[in-house]
C-alpha cells in the first residue's frame, strides 16, 4: 500500500458517507474489526433503528475521531484491513486507490470544512442512564440480579389467562431464500447426490403457504455471501409477516461450505447480517448440514423395545459448530427503569432450526432427500397454515427423532439416529399467514 500522508488525503464526512452507501449489513462486523467496543457499535444501530446508512456513518465517525491522532496513513491502513476482514476486498482496494479519500488544505494538515457534523466524543452519553459506581443503590421498583451493579426492572406480567402475544401479519407472508449446494467441483466425492429434491420440495410447500421464493443452486462462498446480502438489502420486506432463509450444504467447523470448499461463517455471514439488519419482521432459518463428525447411535429407554427394520437411509454432509463472540463490558452498569418499551434485544425476533445436535452428522438419503428438510416439508404441508412456527418446529423435531437410518459397521447393520435442534429468540407467536 502506497504511503498516504495527512497532507494528501483524509477520511472526511463526505468520504464516510460515500463508503457507508456501499456497505450493508457487514457494517456491524466492520465496527468490531475497526476496534470499537461492541456495545458502542450496538448503540449506533439503536440510535438509528430505521436508517442503516446513518448507523454506519455513526460507527465510522466514532472510529475516525478515536484514531485521528494516528494520522491519515494509519487510519486508511486500518480501514483497509478491516474491510478485508469482512470480505469486502472490493471496497478495500478502492480505499487504497483513493476513491473514498478527501483532500486537506495544502501542507497544514488541517482538514477542509466538512459538509456534515456527526462527530461524537468518547465521553458522549448513551441513550440510557449509566450508574457511576457498581455499588450504586438500585432504583425503586427494581430487583438485584446475581451480577453486581446491574439492576433489572421487573416486567409487568400479563393476566394469567391472557393469550400469548402474536406478531402482526403483513400484507404478504414473506420472502424466502433457499441455497442448496449439491456439486463440489474440487471434491467430487463430496457431491450431495439427489439433493435437488430437498430444495424443490421446500420451494413447493413455501409457495403453497404464500412465500415468494428465490432458489439458488451450487454457489461458491463468495456467491453465497452476495446472495444473502442481496436478499437483505434489495428485497422489500416491509410488507412481510416474516422472512425465511434455508441453507443446505456441507459444513466444516463453524462454516457452511461453498462449492469451492471455502467456508461461509454461520454467525458472522448468515445469521448476524440478517438478524441485525434494519428489517423489522421476524426471521426464520432452516440449516440442513452436519455440525460435527459423530454419528448418533441412540440410547435405549427403559420403557422402549427395540424397533423393527425400516427403510435404509444414507448419511452425509459435514460439520457446523457455532461460535459466538464474547464481549466483556464489566464496567457497564445499566439501570433499565427508564428504557423505553420500544427498545428490544438486538438478537430477538428470530428462530433457527439445525438439522442435528452440535458435533453430530446430519442424515440424508441419496434419492429421498434429507431427514430434516423432508420432515419440514411434511409438517409445513399438513399444519403450516394454522400453527405457529415454534409448534411446527416442535413437530419437525419429533418426526426427525423417530427416523431410523442404517449403517454397516464391521458387517453388522446399526441404527443411526438424529436429533434436530431449535434456537428460539422469538418474543411472540409467529404464524406463517398474511392479512386476508
Amino acid at each position: 500500500m502506497a504511503a498516504i500522508s495527512s497532507e494528501e488525503a483524509m477520511l472526511s464526512d463526505a468520504s464516510l458517507t460515500r463508503l457507508a452507501d456501499e456497505l450493508g449489513s457487514e457494517s456491524r462486523s466492520l465496527g468490531i474489526f475497526l476496534g470499537l467496543p461492541k456495545v458502542k457499535v450496538d448503540l449506533c444501530f439503536a440510535n438509528h433503528p430505521h436508517d442503516m446508512e446513518a448507523a454506519i456513518i455513526d460507527i465510522m465517525t466514532k472510529w475516525r475521531n478515536k484514531t485521528r491522532d494516528k494520522g491519515a496513513e494509519a487510519q486508511v491502513a486500518q480501514l483497509v484491513q478491516a474491510l478485508r476482514e469482512i470480505s469486502r476486498v472490493d471496497l478495500a482496494e478502492r480505499v487504497m486507490d483513493g476513491d473514498f479519500l478527501g483532500t486537506v488544505r495544502g501542507g497544514t494538515g488541517a482538514p477542509i470544512q466538512e459538509t456534515m457534523n456527526m462527530d461524537f466524543e468518547e465521553e458522549d452519553s448513551v441513550p440510557y442512564p449509566v450508574q457511576a459506581e457498581a455499588d450504586a443503590a438500585p432504583p425503586q421498583g427494581s430487583v438485584n440480579t446475581p451480577y453486581q451493579g446491574i439492576h433489572v426492572q421487573e416486567t409487568t406480567t400479563a393476566p394469567a389467562r391472557a393469550p400469548p402475544p402474536t406478531y402482526p401479519l403483513g400484507r404478504m407472508v414473506g420472502r424466502a431464500l433457499i441455497i442448496n449446494n449439491i456439486k463440489f467441483p474440487t471434491r467430487h466425492q463430496e457431491n450431495r447426490r439427489g439433493m435437488e429434491k430437498d430444495s424443490c420440495d421446500l420451494e413447493r410447500v413455501l409457495k403453497k403457504l404464500g412465500f415468494k421464493v428465490t432458489t439458488k443452486l451450487n454457489l461458491n462462498s463468495t456467491e453465497m455471501k452476495k446472495a444473502i446480502r442481496k436478499f437483505v438489502e434489495t428485497k422489500d420486506h416491509s410488507y412481510s409477516t416474516c422472512l425465511l432463509v434455508s441453507v443446505m450444504t456441507h459444513g466444516s467447523g463453524p462454516d457452511a461450505m461453498g462449492t469451492d470448499w471455502q467456508g461461509v461463517r454461520l454467525h458472522q455471514d448468515i445469521f448476524t447480517p440478517i438478524i441485525r439488519s434494519s428489517i423489522d419482521c421476524p426471521k426464520i432459518f432452516i440449516m440442513q448440514m452436519c455440525r460435527g463428525g459423530e454419528l448418533d447411535f441412540g440410547r435405549w429407554r427403559t420403557d422402549a423395545s427395540r424397533p423393527g427394520d425400516g427403510p435404509e437411509d444414507e448419511y452425509s454432509d459435514s460439520s457446523v459448530s457455532d461460535s459466538e463472540e464474547m464481549v466483556d463490558d464489566e464496567d457497564l452498569q445499566v439501570d433499565w427503569v427508564e428504557v423505553e418499551q420500544s427498545l428490544q434485544p438486538t438478537d430477538s425476533d428470530s428462530i433457527i432450526l439445525f438439522a442435528c445436535a452440535e458435533g453430530r452428522k446430519a442424515l440424508r438419503h441419496s434419492l429421498e432427500g434429507s431427514v430434516l428438510i423432508q420432515n419440514v416439508v411434511k409438517v409445513f404441508d399438513a399444519h403450516g397454515q394454522e400453527e405457529d412456527i415454534d409448534t411446527l418446529f416442535t413437530r419437525v423435531r419429533h418426526e426427525v427423532a423417530n427416523c431410523n437410518a442404517y449403517i454397516d459397521v464391521d458387517g453388522s447393520q446399526c441404527i443411526v439416529k438424529q436429533a434436530a435442534e431449535t434456537r428460539v429468540f422469538l418474543r411472540k407467536k409467529l404464524f406463517l399467514q398474511c392479512q386476508r
